[in-house]
């Protein structure tokens, strides 16, 4: 028996700061999917090596479920999302895997069941959940749904080097920007689906958090968007890109040297 699931990506961060006095996010999923399919079989070393979030977080799903002894049931992971980028994947494969083992064992899908494992191997993001939500993405304690996602376009200049998400969380010494006074505008536009409103909101979390990850392009992002009419900026908070916000795709490749650049979209659900 073989049981497969595909789960997006994001696209860095809508909002994240510090909103009374808690650290959280929101992000929109993004047409970069993982595809995760799990059979009888049997691990290589190779394997184990390359999916160590991965791996623990199936074993500890079966250990919750009395089912560590399953020893001949094993997965594997094709990816298309930039790993280290900002861009969720490991999110995206913990979210597959437990989709995975929910149809595998014709269990009752747990949000919060996969929110405290996904959790137990490092920082989530907030695609864990099917639609818009305000997330704690550090301790899981706190989350609020905002609205459906919408679907907008990103045009995204991904950097090279690799950002390693724990290490980061657990190195970084700046704090997160306060964003109470945002929390209320990404609301409003979610609930009437204004992308400039959401894109104010995603421009700005950018810019009160340049002291805490640096952008270094973020001045010719910002030249780009104005010259091309874009509507806001948006990038990885723990990642290596920025991307621009339109309400369309347009017809043009614009490049900045050292950075991979293309369209992606964000969805209006995830399954």
């Amino acid at each position: 028996m073989v049981v497969s699931f595909f789960y997006p990506g994001s696209a860095g961060e809508i909002l994240q700061g510090k909103v009374e006095g808690r650290d959280v996010l929101v992000s929109f999923p993004v047409n970069l999917y993982t595809r995760v399919e799990i059979f009888e079989g049997e691990f290589n070393d190779r394997e184990v090596k390359d999916y160590v979030k991965s791996y623990k977080f199936f074993k500890n799903i079966l250990k919750r479920w009395g089912m560590d002894r399953e020893k001949n049931l094993c997965f594997k992971i094709n990816s298309k999302i930039p790993k280290g980028k900002g861009f969720a994947s490991s999110t995206a494969d913990l979210c597959a895997l437990y989709h995975c083992l929910v149809r595998y064992f014709k269990r009752k899908f747990d949000i919060t069941e996969l929110v405290e494992e996904a959790l137990r191997i490092e920082p989530t993001d907030s695609i864990v959940f099917n639609r818009a939500t305000l997330f704690d993405y550090k301790n899981g304690k706190y989350y609020k749904i905002l609205g459906d996602y919408i679907k907008f376009y990103i045009y995204v200049f991904e950097g090279k080097e690799e950002v390693d998400t724990i290490k980061f969380n657990l190195s970084v010494k700046e704090p997160l920007a306060e964003v109470d006074d945002l929390v209320p505008v990404l609301i409003r536009g979610i609930v009437e689906k204004d992308i400039r409103k959401i894109s104010l909101v995603s421009t700005e979390s950018i810019k009160r958090n340049q002291k805490r990850l640096y952008y270094p392009i973020l001045q010719e992002v910002v030249s780009i968007m104005k010259k091309t009419g874009g509507l806001g900026i948006i990038g990885g908070h723990s990642g290596n890109f920025l991307g621009i916000i339109y309400d369309r795709k347009l017809d043009f490749d614009i490049k900045i040297e050292g950075f991979k650049s293309y369209w992606v979209n964000t969805l209006s659900r995830i399954y």
